[in-house]
This record gives C-alpha cells, structure tokens and sequence, in this order.
C-alpha cells in the first residue's frame, strides 16, 4: 500500500498467484501489457476525488519508477 491506496497486479480471485492474468490473456491482451497491468477497485463509497487522489499518485509514482531505472 502506497499513499493509502491498494492495488494489485492479478485479479483478486487469484491473490499471491505471479502468473499472467488468465482474463487478460483470454481476451488476447499483448504480453507486455499484461505484464504492465494494474488492478484498481472502487466501490460504491469512492468519489471523484478518490480518483482524482489515485490518479495524481499514479502519475508521480510511474515517473519515480521511470527516472530510478534510468540510471
């Protein structure tokens, strides 16, 4: 958990399992996409600003992960 966010990389139904999301690849999604994917679930209670929260941390996070593997 990250900036009070949770997310994952397979879906919930397979939590702790490293291999490539069978839906993704059911529905012919590109390795490297798959690979790149991220899980987000909102729920009923979430607003715009949970969004908007999750969107702006996103961006900066990719950014910081992009500029650490630079050098």
């Amino acid at each position: 958990m990250l900036f009070g966010i949770c997310t994952s990389t397979g879906s919930a139904c397979n939590s702790g399992i490293t291999a490539p999301s069978h839906v993704l690849l059911s529905i012919g999604t590109p390795a490297e996409y798959i690979n790149g994917s991220l899980r987000v679930t909102f729920g009923e209670h979430n607003t715009k600003e949970d969004v908007d929260f999750l969107l702006y941390n996103l961006e900066k996070s990719i950014k910081e992960l992009r500029e650490s593997n630079i050098e």
